[in-house]
């Protein structure tokens, strides 16, 4: 009995600090959420463009956008789309600085990562865009999007 009022008195400590910090934070936070799209509402909330299938067919086959890739190298290795190039996020900063990823600053280019509940692609489309690129897409279903509508992929056994 001692241990599930501890846990009541625990959620009712946490309910209330939660929703203290949301009441004073400028822009609040939802206590819910449609959490399979939240890549994409953040994306078009920080106005990156969404590509879809289409598109990435397009690049695949033309090599324009150019496809890069924001898993780590590893998962690269393991398979990817066909022409995409392998720019991790959290390598990016240093691989771009060193020009190791030579890229226009006008140039098309559309990120993605595994699906589309993770956040590394659209991390690399914001980034790029902070760096002065100005023509970044995401593909926000990403790998598995890919692969589910029958996409060859490149690399891996």
């Amino acid at each position: 009995m001692k241990l599930m009022l501890q846990m009541l008195a625990l959620i009712l400590v946490a309910t209330g600090l939660g929703a203290a910090v949301n009441a004073a934070r400028p822009g609040r936070l939802p206590w819910r959420g449609d959490w399979d799209r939240h890549v994409e509402t953040r994306a078009l909330q920080q106005h990156i463009r969404l590509a879809g299938l289409n598109t990435v067919q397009r690049a695949v086959n033309t090599g324009a956008p150019v496809l890069l890739d924001a898993r780590p190298a590893a998962d690269f290795r393991a398979g990817h789309l066909p022409r995409a190039q392998s720019l991790p996020f959290e390598l990016a900063p240093e691989m771009l600085a060193g020009m190791q990823v030579p890229l226009a600053r006008n140039q098309a280019l559309l990120t993605y990562c595994a699906r589309n509940d993770c956040d590394e692609g659209l991390e690399l489309a914001l980034l790029l865009r902070q760096q002065g690129y100005t023509n970044v897409m995401l593909f926000p279903g990403g790998l598995h999007e890919w692969r589910a509508g029958g996409g060859a992929v490149e690399g891996g056994l």
